[in-house]
């Protein structure tokens, strides 16, 4: 039996996810009510059940949200704005009868096209629409520490060094002590850098609520020059993995290498946290943000996004019909972006 979750089957859902090993954030509850909130996304978090000695017991999962967009059109996302989604499930059947719930939910709302966003292949799904355009990167934490530091080459132990010796600091606090100028702080970063690229930037209250949500499980860390946040992330960990989704610093300030330190203070308080796994996030395939990332030892791995529906949108800023776009954006003033962007961010999983 598929059916809609209610907000009584969260402690349920977490306890499949605990016993399914998901290594995965995207599919934590905690995802169903920042979305909604932050963005206003309807979500259709999807449960198989089957009955065992007149007990009913979770067999699947699907967390899914009806994206609804001025600019493309609707879509069904598992999930949007992470990179991971799809079905967890005992077996390719339960996967199944799951994406045809979807498939119905669809159609009553008119979406035009599914997307489930699966990190590894999936062969069940093989005969569908695949896109491979983005890849996953992650650094095995074997050591923490001095031996962590101790194992990175020459190079890039002297880039982490740099930042300290122009007067950059470093903070770092967990999601339920997040003080409102560490929020803002990273927020100017992140909407400045993302201006920069041409590409509109999320609500602040995303970040807002996903460091309340996850609380101890999360954290911020900004760094610092003379009173001024100069760069920053925002970490999420679930079991042994620990992912940095949203990073950014102030190209103006590039040669002092804030980043590193912030990533270095990123890694390192991921490895005392106890991770296995510090995950770098998606990236363009042998693009910049992907060849930083490698530097670090890290191996990276292509993520498999299937489809199903027709005319899928390549809403890429790299697509050439939004270059005019992205050109004017880059232009625009901050302030302007700050209240535009996270209109148009709705539109675009």
């Amino acid at each position: 039996m598929i059916r809609l979750a209610n907000e009584s089957d969260e402690q349920a859902w977490s306890d499949y996810l605990t016993k399914a090993q998901s290594t995965h954030h995207a599919f934590c509850w905690e995802w169903k009510r920042i979305i909604e909130k932050a963005f206003k996304h309807k979500a259709y978090y999807l449960i198989a059940e089957e009955s065992v000695a007149k007990e009913s017991g979770i067999c699947g999962i699907m967390p899914i949200f009806l994206v609804n967009g001025s600019l493309f059109g609707s879509a069904l996302i598992s999930m949007p704005y992470l990179n991971a989604g799809g079905c967890i499930a005992d077996n390719d059947e339960i996967a199944n009868s799951l994406i045809e719930e979807a498939k119905k939910i669809a159609k009553e709302k008119n979406a035009s096209y599914i997307e489930l966003r699966y990190v590894v292949p999936q062969e069940f799904l093989s005969a569908l629409t695949t896109r491979t355009h983005k890849v996953s990167t992650s650094l095995e934490l074997t050591h923490s520490g001095e031996e962590l530091f101790n194992q990175f080459p020459p190079k890039l132990r002297s880039q982490i060094r740099r930042p300290s010796k122009s007067g950059i600091c470093a903070e770092i606090s967990t999601g339920d002590f997040a003080t409102s100028r560490e929020i803002n702080g990273f927020y100017d970063v992140f909407s400045e850098h993302m201006r920069d690229l041409g590409t509109p930037v999320f609500p602040k209250s995303l970040f807002e609520l996903t460091l309340r949500s996850f609380g101890d499980r999360s954290r911020i860390i900004t760094t610092w020059l003379e009173g001024k946040c100069i760069a920053g992330g925002i970490t999420v960990k679930h079991g042994d993995r620990v992912e940095i989704p949203w990073a950014s610093s102030l190209r103006k300030f590039g040669k002092e290498s804030p980043n590193m330190l912030m990533y270095w203070e990123a890694i390192k308080t991921a490895s005392l946290d106890g991770a296995k796994i510090f995950d770098f996030g998606r990236s363009s395939s042998e693009s910049g943000p992907h060849k930083f990332k490698l530097q670090w030892g890290a191996k990276s791995h292509s993520l498999n996004w299937y489809y199903i529906g027709e005319n899928i949108p390549n809403i890429s800023p790299n697509n050439p019909k939004f270059s005019l776009m992205v050109s004017c954006w880059k232009k625009m003033p901050l302030w302007s972006t700050k209240i535009i962007g996270p209109w148009i961010t709705r539109s675009l999983p």
